[in-house]
């Protein structure tokens, strides 16, 4: 396989998965390449590569948020209704 022995197809398969977190696409595109029945199974099988997810999202969620809002403090995020 073009002079690179030791290389299975599903490593190429992870690679590819791998390198197109790493570099933002969405999981859905990433999901429907690789013929997976669902996004959820993919990002079962490839998200541990990202050891920066949660903070990459709270780094959006931070900008998202007003400026007000004390980031040293608990949040609740859904409605509250009062009696």
């Amino acid at each position: 396989m073009a002079g690179v022995e030791g290389v299975r197809f599903h490593d190429l398969r992870h690679t590819f998965a791998s390198v197109m977190l790493l570099h933002g696409a969405k999981p859905k595109v990433i999901s429907e390449a690789l013929g997976h029945s669902s996004v959820a199974f993919t990002m079962d099988c490839y998200s541990h590569i990202i050891s920066d997810m949660q903070e990459d999202a709270m780094a959006l969620l931070d900008e998202v948020l007003p400026a007000e809002v004390n980031k040293n403090s608990v949040a609740f995020l859904s409605p509250t209704f009062e009696n």
